[in-house]
């Protein structure tokens, strides 16, 4: 599949250029990384020298191999108690982090990482806090864990924003601060984000000390592997799924109920698809995003509880019906797919439906 620009360097390097731990480069390798992305070039080597850091590039490059390499490096397998911990703003996020980090470290001995998050019982966070070395978790369940002190913060040395801009919002600001002074004041801090605002640039310099900047996009990111951006209407989805090559979709509305008649219209009418927002519980969620990636859909219909961070592979199609509130999730949501360069979709219903009624033919 052609890639775009931003996912290629021009010098002929690898990732033993950059890493010398063999059993590292096999979880690489294991997990189909041979040559790094210019956001992994330019930042895992100042993230191994233990600086703070903030990292910007735009969704799908490679973002979360970055903060994996450097917390792996970072820990120490043999000791198993918390040494990173990485905060994510969604439990969604947060699984597929844990599975990043788990394939990069398979070769590890003794590497464990866990999710900590919302929507699951407590009792079992506590089995995982006494032999990981690598937390990811939610804002919530993080303070949580750190108010009940179940969560003991003196060995962690590594903090990791990702998706900063959105846990650095005023909905998620007082649980990050109540967590980063919870934390040794030694600790390196690692901010990553499509998207860095002069604001979001002032509230992390409350957070970290003199950091290095690794910027690959403008403020607002350009998305060139986008082929086609209209807005897509409800009543017009089914003539674009019918006319459009794809292997997997994911549509996005506004509302909660919407998405679920959607889902349910979409599966009558022979494309089996399932939704996800926040009307599921969190084990429901799992496991429709498990059979998403398992090809055991085609289509999801979701909220913008996932429009940040996700990554499903076969995903080359993404249809707005709903516009969201802000510009900034509308970016993130159109990132969903054209993962790591590859070329990708998104399509206006709408402007099928006038080509049909003009009676003239549609090229995409």
């Amino acid at each position: 599949m052609e890639r775009s620009r931003d996912v290629f360097v021009d010098q002929d390097i690898d990732f033993s250029t950059l890493i010398q731990n063999e059993q590292l480069l096999r979880g690489l390798e294991h997990s189909g990384y041979a040559r790094p992305s210019p956001i992994q070039l330019q930042a895992i080597p100042l993230g191994r020298l233990g600086v703070d850091l903030v990292a910007q590039a735009k969704s799908g490059t490679g973002k979360t191999v970055v903060f994996g390499v450097i917390a792996l490096e970072s820990i120490n397998p043999l000791i198993p108690q918390p040494q990173a911990l990485i905060v994510a703003p969604t439990r969604e996020i947060a699984i597929q982090i844990r599975d990043v980090l788990r394939n990069l470290g398979k070769y590890i001995e003794g590497f464990q990482c866990e999710a900590l998050i919302g929507g699951l019982s407590t009792q079992g966070d506590y089995t995982k806090l006494k032999n990981s070395q690598v937390l990811v978790g939610t804002p919530g369940r993080l303070m949580a864990l750190l108010d009940s002190k179940r969560l003991n913060p003196k060995t962690i040395k590594l903090m990791v924003l990702d998706e900063a801009d959105k846990l650095m919002s005023e909905a998620f600001q007082p649980q990050i601060n109540f967590i980063f002074r919870k934390l040794p004041a030694t600790k390196q801090c690692i901010a990553f984000s499509a998207t860095f605002t002069d604001n979001l640039l002032e509230s992390l310099g409350t957070l970290m000390k003199s950091p290095q900047k690794v910027r690959l996009t403008e403020t607002v990111p350009t998305l060139d592997a986008i082929l086609r951006s209209y807005e897509a209407k409800f009543e017009a989805v089914g003539d674009v799924l019918s006319k459009i090559p794809f292997y997997q979709a994911m549509i996005f509305v506004n509302s909660v109920p919407r998405a679920i008649e959607l889902s349910g219209w979409l599966t009558e009418m022979g494309w089996k698809s399932g939704h996800i927002s926040s009307s599921l519980s969190q084990e429901q969620r799992i496991s429709v995003m498990e059979n998403m990636r398992d090809f055991k859909l085609r289509v999801l219909v979701c909220s913008d509880l996932i429009a940040r961070g996700i990554d499903i592979d076969r995903v080359n199609l993404v249809v707005n019906i709903d516009y969201p509130w802000e510009i900034e999730t509308y970016l993130h949501r159109v990132g969903r797919t054209g993962r790591f360069g590859k070329q990708y979709m998104l399509i206006n219903p709408k402007l099928i439906r006038f080509y049909q009624a003009k009676k003239k033919r549609c090229v995409y």
